[in-house]
């Protein structure tokens, strides 16, 4: 249709050109002059486009072959500069996409080099107490200190696993909470049972004070599960015999729980607490560093926030809900 529309274009050009030079040569003349500039116009417009369109075919090439860096100011006409700018937004989506791929795929290998490492110690420790307890000459009483061992190392990998599981589905945020009506009380009891043999050991005691019959909103299991967390870095690094403080504050817009023990966290420490796999200067020797991490992730995908206070010989943890 368009070739068609130009040869009619063409051919009512030159019978007008013709017509002109029967009414006067002059008229002509000019006429010819005139179409032949703007011949030579639309011949070097339509030569500046091909070779924008080549630049443009060349800077998708790059694209193609990983090379993000795209010239927005080369096309500044027309439709290839609306074409221009839509491939510029489509580069940045890609360029993004590309970094959080590598980001991802080094976090990746990272965590899987410290999970390796993290399993690789209990599992050493277990060959070496089977192969102790496989020697016939092995006394009774050491027999039975080495089952025991073998026992705490197998209910360590069982805690690790679990654990490891559990920051997975965080990573993956696969988790869906279920929300409820919940005082602070009974979460509170359900976050200290699976540490009472802990503190007892320790002789920790602890004290609840505050406003603790106020009702938040919360998954119940998930949240008892990041406040044990702190208890037991609570429990960890505080002295024996000293006691761990929990204090309900119900202000205007949060509800918080603080949990306090005795003891300062160093500050070197203070910026990688919530950092997977981070053990810090006075970390117990089994501690593998994904308790706070585990806290940290399961608090801020319910909207809430958790935070850490550490100065004149305390600590304190604080997690805050939202009304």
């Amino acid at each position: 249709m368009k070739k068609s529309l130009r040869i009619i274009l063409i051919l009512c050009l030159i019978a007008s050109v013709a017509s002109s030079f029967f009414i006067h040569w002059l008229a002509g003349a000019m006429m010819i002059v005139t179409l032949t500039f703007l011949g030579c116009i639309a011949y070097a417009h339509s030569q500046h486009r091909k070779r924008k369109i080549v630049d443009l075919t060349m800077q998708l090439r790059r694209l193609l072959q990983g090379d993000y860096r795209f010239d927005f100011g080369a096309f500044e006409e027309g439709e290839l500069e609306v074409l221009s700018s839509d491939l510029g937004k489509l580069v940045i989506s890609y360029r993004e996409q590309a970094d959080a791929l590598l980001r991802d795929k080094v976090w990746l290998s990272n965590s899987l080099s410290d999970i390796s490492h993290q399993l690789k110690t209990p599992i050493t420790s277990m060959n070496v107490l089977i192969e102790l307890l496989k020697d016939s000459e092995l006394d009774e009483t050491q027999r039975v200190e080495f089952v025991h061992r073998l026992g705490r190392q197998i209910n360590r990998l069982d805690w690790l696993v679990r654990n490891l599981l559990i920051l997975s589905k965080l990573d993956a945020e696969s988790i869906v909470y279920s929300k409820e009506n919940i005082t602070c009380h009974q979460l509170l009891l359900q976050a200290l049972e699976p540490m009472q043999i802990n503190f007892e050991l320790k002789e920790q005691p602890v004290r609840l004070s505050g406003q603790i019959e106020t009702v938040i909103e919360v998954d119940r299991n998930w949240t008892a599960e990041a406040l044990t967390n702190i208890l037991k870095n609570a429990s960890e690094h505080g002295p024996i015999g000293k006691a761990i403080e929990i204090r309900v504050i119900d202000g205007p817009m949060t509800t918080a729980i603080e949990i306090t023990n005795e003891g300062e966290i160093a500050p070197q420490d203070m910026q990688h607490l919530f950092t997977r796999f981070y053990r810090g200067s006075h970390a117990h020797e089994d501690s593998v560093g994904i308790g706070l991490a585990i806290c940290r992730a399961i608090t801020l995908q319910q909207g809430a926030q958790v935070e850490v206070e550490s100065g004149e010989g305390l600590t304190a943890f604080r997690m805050r809900f939202p009304k």
